[in-house]
């Protein structure tokens, strides 16, 4: 026999409360996380991140050094060493160079004075702006070495000279001796003896008694 309740019995159940928003939600969180990341994909790279990208690795420093040294006309020992016993080797290397391809100074000259300062760099700058950009009589190319070498500031003491080569008609050696020593070197630019310092007075030993 049909049964009369089979139809409202096995009907299909209606659907949980909330199970058509929940499913919505997910639909629309899962929307915002794409544009999310649809989003950081269009910006810009940050800083730290372009750098870590843009910059390629570091070259060795010693390595380098040792290759501009043997560039300069430096042994391979004596190359060696001075890279060896730098604290920063590029700079000593670049010092050594510079002066050798914009002088007449040997790689190996330039080398022994790159070595025994404490600005490498400006002592390259100061050697080549004497030797390249002084107006009067041209010094020897050591004795300007020397000039920067023996400056406690070498990139002034450079426009030092190069300043009153420009005003001033007197050998370049000159002007580096003044440069260093402004007191002890004013007679050299005019070629006139040092005045004589006055003799003090010494007053006379008291009498006997």
């Amino acid at each position: 026999m049909h049964n009369r309740n089979f139809s409202h019995n096995s009907s299909p159940k209606p659907a949980p409360t909330g199970s058509r928003p929940t499913g919505r939600w997910v639909l629309a969180l899962g929307t915002q996380l794409a544009a999310l990341g649809l989003l950081a994909s269009a910006l810009p790279i940050s800083p730290a991140s372009a750098i870590t990208i843009r910059i390629p690795r570091n070259r060795n420093p010693y390595r380098v050094c040792a290759l501009e040294l043997l560039d300069a006309g430096v042994g391979a020992e004596a190359a060696a060493a001075a890279c060896a016993d730098a604290l920063r080797p590029r700079d000593i290397s670049k010092c050594a160079l510079q002066i050798n391809r914009k002088t007449n100074i040997s790689g190996v000259e330039a080398l022994s004075s790159c070595r025994r300062v404490r600005r490498p760099n400006e002592l390259a700058t100061c050697v080549v702006n004497i030797s390249g950009k002084s107006r009067t009589q041209p010094a020897a190319p050591l004795s300007v070495l020397d000039g920067c070498r023996r400056s406690l500031l070498p990139q002034q003491f450079a426009e030092c000279v190069v300043g009153l080569s420009g005003r001033l008609d007197f050998p370049t050696d000159s002007l580096i001796a003044t440069c260093l020593d402004p007191r002890g070197s004013v007679s050299q630019l005019d070629g006139r003896p040092a005045p004589t310092p006055p003799v003090e007075l010494i007053s006379p030993p008291a009498p006997p008694n």
